[in-house]
């Protein structure tokens, strides 16, 4: 598959996910590449309230790399409580956004671009281990959606 250039020069980025870092420390970028097996995977936890959060779930869902099966992460069968908690967290943020102008949820979407590009390997490694892709066939789904983000900052021109 061949990636265009903003692609291929889209910048990589130093940090990865804790369990991504931990499991793959010998290869050359932190997270991996392949679909080798995680020794340990780590835990996902719920992000509510613009925070992670450790789940009181009794019961976790083991996530499979479809290509091998291995376990890559553990999902929490969250609570009623930790599920309401996240509702009442997007409903008490759902005002601040709604009186957002247009001109800084473009600013939004510009950062969000930026950070795609910054990440675009760390997102591509993600996409393999969830999807069971070619790293080449992720970077290209990151690609897309980078598009249609840039797509959407756009947008606003016709909005004003």
């Amino acid at each position: 598959m061949n990636l265009s250039r903003a692609a291929r020069r889209a910048p990589q980025s130093p940090r990865a996910h804790a369990a991504l870092r931990s499991s793959h420390s010998a290869a050359m970028r932190p997270w991996p590449t392949t679909h080798s097996k995680i020794a340990s995977p780590l835990p996902t936890h719920n992000f509510i309230g613009n925070k992670f959060t450790a789940s009181s779930a009794t019961s976790w869902i083991d996530v499979h790399d479809p290509a091998t099966n291995n376990v890559v992460t553990r999902v929490p069968e969250s609570t009623d409580e930790e599920l309401q908690a996240a509702v009442k967290a997007a409903e008490d943020a759902f005002p601040a956004w709604r009186d957002t102008s247009i001109l800084r949820r473009q600013q939004v979407m510009f950062n969000f671009v930026r950070l795609v590009r910054e990440n675009w390997d760390r997102l591509a490694a993600s996409i393999t281990l969830e999807q069971g892709k070619t790293l080449a066939d992720a970077r290209g789904d990151v690609l897309r959606g980078l598009q249609v983000a840039e797509t959407a900052c756009g947008i606003t021109r016709g909005c004003r």
